[in-house]
């Protein structure tokens, strides 16, 4: 199982744009809203945060359906 290394809140809303989860709302954290894997996700996003805690990726990517290989496939694409 890949290990997804700490990401930033900015790296994060990249990468739920690119399953179709966007921005909704801002507050003291930022909430994001789309369909995925035939699903309502609704998922809450730290704001402004340089290194985003491994348990709290692990909860991010859960609200919105996404597992580690594939969050690790679309930041491999990014990179290159």
């Amino acid at each position: 199982m890949p290990r997804l290394s700490p990401k930033s809140s900015e790296e994060i809303a990249w990468l739920l744009n690119q399953f179709g989860i966007t921005f909704k709302r801002r507050g003291k954290e930022d909430i994001y809203e789309g369909v995925y894997k035939k699903k309502v996700r609704t998922v809450v996003v730290p704001r402004n945060k340089r290194s985003i805690p491994k348990g709290t990726l692990a909860s991010i990517l859960r609200q919105a359906g996404i597992t580690r290989e594939e969050a690790y496939e679309v930041f491999q694409k990014k990179r290159g």
